[in-house]
């Protein structure tokens, strides 16, 4: 293979689809609770909804099990495709990067246009740090696990170095550690986010996209997530150098072992309880922050293992099977999501924001997930591309793709 041609479906890995797929499965319920309005409404609103209660409890499930643990496995999987790439075309490196570079800056082009609608766009970030990730591109894997590590512990690091100013300015400051939200914004309540995706005009809500685009982008600094970025990627690149997508995912110890981590760092943060945005940072918070970061790392290596061994019998192949074209369909399902989300909850569309649970959010997301899991089956059996696929295929190469199959 050269680097001036894209890998063709039977040259993929299917496990490598697979995990991408499930990675969209997880990503789409930590989207709806923003895209419905459930984070943003004050408790004493929440409340009033129908089954409260239940909701709580499934936020809490989900908490758990997919928040931070899904982007995180979608960030380690963009890193290993780049591995696999670059080890591929190693003897054509140069020509290989010049288009890989490419790649980045258009779909840096794709996150951003993306961004503009959606303020918890991905693509953005991972084209930025994809990037600085090709940098890393010739470290050794002993020296990649502790450059990782090093990004990934650094904001810790400088917490730690700030601890005796932050309990100065703790002991200063009257305490106020009430909750009004699940997720709040210093200058804008949760009521004027809600009034205005169900009132405002497009250009209304348009600049409250880009108001939460800021916040997020500000909200890393303090929680660390610039440098957590890096040393997810790299964890990935680190992954793919050592095989364990392909050879070491069989040890069961391994899934044993990242469970039982996993569950125990994320069980013990909600316990601790903390904000990943405190800065500086208390002792108490700063061992919140790294019991996050250790669940969800974990209980990402976990997922990675136990798809893995299911995938190895015949019934967790046949089941699996159907998340390989949602895997190699990623960008299109992706942001089909989003254009669906926001027809749902939008004043434009359907205007649901503000006014369903949980349960009845998540009843939307499931339905959206079969039918792209249907969709992306049927869409495969005539083309080797996913749309957005082709079209920035397309664009890295200079040339128009072949979408059909030879025989269609």
């Amino acid at each position: 293979m050269t680097s001036n041609q894209p890998i063709e479906p039977k040259q993929r890995i299917e496990i490598l689809d697979i995990l991408r797929g499930f990675a969209l499965l997880g990503i789409i319920f930590m989207n709806m609770g923003f895209f419905s309005g459930y984070v943003f409404m004050p408790f004493d609103e929440l409340k009033q909804i129908t089954n409260f209660q239940l909701d709580e409890k499934l936020y809490s499930f989900l908490d758990i099990i997919v928040t931070g643990k899904f982007y995180t496995l979608f960030s380690i999987l963009f890193a290993v495709g780049f591995y696999i790439q670059y080890e591929k075309n190693k003897e054509d490196s140069i020509n290989f990067l010049k288009t890989y570079r490419r790649r980045l800056f258009f779909l840096l082009l794709i996150g951003f246009l993306h961004s503009l609608i959606w303020f918890g766009d991905i693509l953005l970030a991972y084209s930025i740090f994809g990037f600085i990730l090709i940098l890393f591109r010739n470290v050794k894997s002993k020296n990649l696990i502790l450059w990782s590590l090093f990004f990934l512990l650094f904001p810790l690091l400088i917490d730690l170095s700030l601890l005796p100013f932050s309990e100065a300015l703790s002991s200063a400051s009257p305490e106020n550690t009430t909750a009004i939200a699940h997720v709040h914004y210093p200058d804008k309540t949760g009521e004027a986010v809600i009034s205005t995706f169900q009132n405002g005009s497009i250009a209304d809500i348009f600049f409250l996209n880009i108001h939460n685009l800021v916040w997020k982008y500000l909200g890393y600094i303090p929680s660390g997530g610039y440098f957590k970025f890096l040393g997810i990627f790299l964890l990935g690149y680190y992954f793919a150098s050592i095989e364990l997508f392909t050879k070491k995912s069989k040890s069961t110890l391994l899934l044993i072992t990242s469970l039982t981590v996993g569950l125990l760092a994320t069980f013990s943060a909600k316990i601790i309880g903390g904000s990943s945005y405190m800065f500086p940072s208390t002792l108490s918070n700063i061992l919140f922050k790294f019991l996050l970061l250790a669940g969800q790392i974990f209980m990402c290596v976990f997922y990675v293992t136990s798809i893995f061994k299911i995938f190895q019998t015949s019934i967790g192949r046949r089941a699996f099977k159907y998340l390989i074209p949602v895997g190699r369909m990623a960008l299109s399902n992706y942001l089909f999501q989003t254009i669906i989300m926001i027809i749902i909850f939008y004043n434009f569309g359907f205007n649901l924001i503000g006014k369903i649970g949980l349960l009845p959010t998540s009843c939307i997301a499931i339905l959206i997930l079969v039918s792209q899991i249907i969709l992306s089956n049927i869409w495969l059996r005539h083309f080797k591309f996913g749309p957005l696929e082709w079209i920035w295929r397309s664009l890295t190469y200079k040339k128009r793709i072949n979408i059909r199959y030879q025989n269609n």
